[in-house]
């Protein structure tokens, strides 16, 4: 089940999140939500550990309201913190976890910390996917269930959960429905401060959940896509027997993989030992064992054999008798197999291997055999007593789970791990002669907008058609692969001539495309080939991969529907992005992020009547970085709806500090990306943050872009109706820089018009867009919508916009956008 060579350094996790021990526990509990981790090292002055809080923690507190969380994470924090050595093997990790009952510990290395380890990082360095598959989820064997009604309380549901330890609770609803509060749902409760009045506020639902009796596989599958930690197990009518853990998965599998093992071992080791003891007990032995047991003379003339060796062979104890084992020869053993067999018999006394043997029938079946050499004291052989057991059936389960754990279920191509496999030896065969060959990485364009769109089932079945594409045109001798998602690559092992591999992508290309339509749908396919060649751009597997990655996202980028042959300056673009992507996972955690302000004003008077927030981000090499950098990074990493719903937050409590200090800042205007109005329920988020800094639905301004307010498809509509039912204030953004439809416009529930700035910035010498900004000011006036002019730099522009009647603007010519302070500042200055 472990990797015996495998070290706990090799698991763990290198950032340790870390606070002092004055910090307040809901900090503390924002920071592991922001940070995604289950646990934060407390830390004194001088950056020395003294103790971890943890998810689990949380249940020894009373409530979750604020005065808790106040209170300081150093008087929760579990001491002493277990530090463990950097190569001390994962297995001896595991005992000490469970004789300590702990789920996290630090690594230490050289005398310095170097990461942290926790139980669900042990969990994952098991190997038993196969086991996993052929295992059921029963409900008994998991913790008992813990079951409240929605109408219950938090604080209810807090004791239950430390009365049983449980690391979830189940939340029932009248209508059958059924929802769950887990450990991190009471961080997130602690972090904001609330303590919601019953249960169907703080819970998550859907409760997502698998039947009784389905694979352990299929249940640790479904947590990790939905990257959750625990679901339901239900019975055939729909009832909720328990609820299943990833830890609970793991020790089913262990449990039951001992059993099998200590009980396959035991019945072996006994059989064996009553035949070496005496054979006058070979009668009692021979009618109870499910093995077939044969003995024979010094000669190997056959003298007895059981009632099983007739079952599996077919040979009745006197058609045996009187002969030798050969008469199960198959001729599948090559000739000098039978001359080890014997020569170990007379070194050594034993012999035990995997025989294929030949049923009476001539059926052929496969047998592991174990042969002892019964000596007497002179150390002449007697007997020969051979055990063996027929593994047929074994043989091609094993067979059908290598095959499995060696390719991709869905296609039936080659995943990962056998594609490295072959690339190796495609790698050792070329060296000698340094002989050329090519990676060609496929990756479909837009392949999640069909998931989105039409489900995963016109998903899978397009990956089945491209899977079929990619083999067609594959040359002989060469590997198709499908790497996981929509990645797909081929090894084309002898390439004379680079013009050979550029004629193949079109042609891989020109396949693709032909799908278009053939799902039933009127939806383009395309890919993106990325091709890297041995041993120009690189010698070994995982520099071939890496380029031929990095040229495939070089195809992306110059259009998609093309492909791109490796250069060395792809791979520093790569890493960079690489990189900043890493740092702007943290970036929430650490308080890199920042939230400025840019004020709108008065055209006429320079009256502020409000402010558009902006966010920048403060990196601690590459100082402060404006959006346009690091926002199209965010959007490709799924890091806008946190990232979105922090501004919002940001904003809105800054808003009600300055109204508390008699200050008049207006309406302040964020911007929403279109991921926050599409995924989760945005509406519900404002209304709480609204809720939370005592804001006024009419002071909140949400900006949306033209293009996502324009997208009929994703229920956009419906979306911003939400929101201006709660009285937010809606405008479009950048109006006029897309493709809106008028007719569209009037439907949609906003308030005011934003003109692009790139219409401003030109209009006082440029006739057209003094003309295309007349127009959008008309129409804005003609539907009744207030207008906002932005990149507003010169006195000119100013004078025009107000002759076009347009009443409002922002730009440099009034202030450029400032940070908090300065913000603060300007608004006390014009009090």
């Amino acid at each position: 089940m472990y990797c015996l060579k495998q070290c706990i350094k090799e698991i763990s996790t290198p950032d340790i999140l870390a606070c002092s021990a004055d910090t307040s526990l809901a900090e503390a509990a924002r920071r592991m939500l922001l940070a995604g981790c289950g646990s934060i090292v407390v830390q004194d002055e001088a950056g020395r550990p003294l103790g971890i809080w943890t998810e689990a923690d949380a249940l020894a507190l009373d409530r979750l309201d604020g005065v808790v969380g106040m209170r300081p994470v150093g008087g929760a924090m579990s001491t002493p913190l277990v530090v463990l050595p950097h190569d001390l093997p994962v297995s001896e990790a595991v005992a000490l976890f469970r004789q300590r009952g702990i789920r996290h510990a630090l690594v230490e290395q050289a005398g310095k910390m170097c990461g942290v380890v926790s139980l669900t990082d042990i969990v994952l360095s098991q190997g038993s996917e196969s086991f996993l598959s052929v295992r059921r989820v029963v409900a008994d064997r998991a913790a008992p269930l813990c079951l409240l009604g929605a109408q219950g309380s938090p604080e209810e549901a807090l004791a239950l959960m430390r009365r049983h330890g449980a690391t979830a609770l189940a939340v029932s609803f009248d209508n059958g429905d059924y929802g769950i509060l887990t450990l991190r749902d009471l961080l997130r409760l602690l972090a904001e401060g609330r303590a919601p009045a019953t249960l169907a506020e703080a819970c998550s639902w859907p409760l997502l959940g698998v039947r009784e009796g389905s694979s352990l596989l299929q249940a640790r599958q479904l947590i990790l896509q939905h990257k959750i930690r625990h679901l339901a197990v239900y019975d055939v009518d729909g009832t909720l027997l328990q609820l299943l853990g990833f830890r609970d998965i793991i020790q089913m599998v262990e449990q039951e993989f001992l059993q099998e093992l200590h009980s396959a071992l035991r019945e072996r080791d006994d059989a064996l030992l009553h035949s070496r003891r005496s054979l006058l007990l070979a009668d009692k032995v021979f009618e109870s064992t499910l093995e077939g047991i044969l003995i024979t003379d010094g000669n190997g003339v056959i003298q007895m054999v059981n009632p099983a060796f007739s079952r599996i062979t077919g040979y009745s104890s006197q058609e045996a008798l009187g002969r030798t084992p050969a008469l199960l020869k198959s001729g599948r053993q090559p000739a000098d197999f039978y001359q080890k067999l014997w020569q170990s018999l007379k070194e050594s006394g034993v012999w035990q291997g995997e025989v294929v043997n030949r049923r009476k029938g001539g059926l052929l079946y496969t047998e592991h055999l174990s042969i002892t050499a019964i000596r007497d004291a002179d150390g002449e052989c007697l007997h020969y007593v051979a055990v063996f057991s027929d593994i047929t059936q074994r043989k091609q389960s094993e067979e059908r789970l290598h095959f499995l754990a060696n390719h991709d279920a869905l296609t039936g191509l080659p995943n990962r791990t056998l594609f490295l496999e072959r690339l190796q030896e495609a790698i050792e065969r070329a060296q000698p002669t340094r002989a050329q060959f090519a990676l060609l990485f496929v990756d479909l364009d837009r392949f999640k907008l069909v998931n989105d769109t039409l489900g995963h089932h016109a998903g899978d079945e397009l990956l089945v058609r491209i899977a079929s594409v990619l083999l067609q045109y594959a040359p002989p001798h060469s590997t198709v692969a499908r790497l996981s998602g929509d990645e797909f690559i081929l090894l084309l092992p002898a390439v004379e001539r680079v013009t050979q591999v550029a004629a193949l992508a079109q042609q891989l290309l020109d396949g693709v495309t032909e799908q278009s339509g053939l799902t039933g749908h009127e939806l383009f396919i395309s890919a993106s080939i990325g091709i890297s060649m041995y041993p120009e751009d690189g010698v070994s597997a995982d520099a071939l991969l890496v380029n031929a990655d990095s040229a495939m996202y070089q195809a992306k980028e110059r259009g998609k529907n093309n492909f791109q042959f490796y250069t060395s300056d792809m791979n520093a673009r790569a890493m960079e992005r690489l990189k900043l992507e890493y740092s702007l996972h943290r970036a929430l955690a650490q308080e890199e992020l920042e939230v400025w302000y840019q004020p709108k004003v008065e055209l006429a008077t320079q009256r502020v009547v409000g402010a558009e927030a902006l966010l920048r981000w403060r990196h601690p090499e590459l100082g402060l970085m404006a959006p346009a950098k690091f926002i199209p990074i965010a959007e490709d990493g799924s890091l806008m709806v946190p990232i979105g719903e922090w501004v919002l937050d940001t904003a809105c409590r800054d808003w009600a500090r300055w109204h508390a200090m008699g200050l008049e800042p207006g309406r302040i205007a964020v911007n929403v990306s279109g991921r926050q109005l599409k995924y989760g329920s945005f509406a519900d988020t404002v209304a709480r943050t609204l809720r939370r800094h005592g804001l006024n639905s009419g002071e909140l301004e949400l900006e949306i872009t033209e293009s996502v307010a324009m997208d009929e498809d994703s229920g956009m509509v419906e979306a911003l109706q939400r929101l201006r039912e709660l009285g937010v204030y809606l405008s479009i953004d950048d109006f006029g820089t897309g493709y809106s439809s008028l007719s569209y416009l009037k439907r949609l529930p906003v308030k005011g018009l934003k003109i692009d700035r790139s219409f401003i910035m030109d209009l006082h010498h440029d006739g057209d867009d003094a003309a295309i900004t007349s127009a959008i000011i008309s129409i804005g006036r003609s539907l009744g919508l207030e207008l906002v002019a932005e990149g507003v730099e010169l006195e000119s522009q100013r004078d025009f916009l107000l002759r076009q009647g347009c009443r409002l603007g922002q730009g440099y010519l009034f202030s450029k956008p400032l940070p908090r302070a300065e913000f603060e500042a300007l608004l006390a200055a014009r009090m």
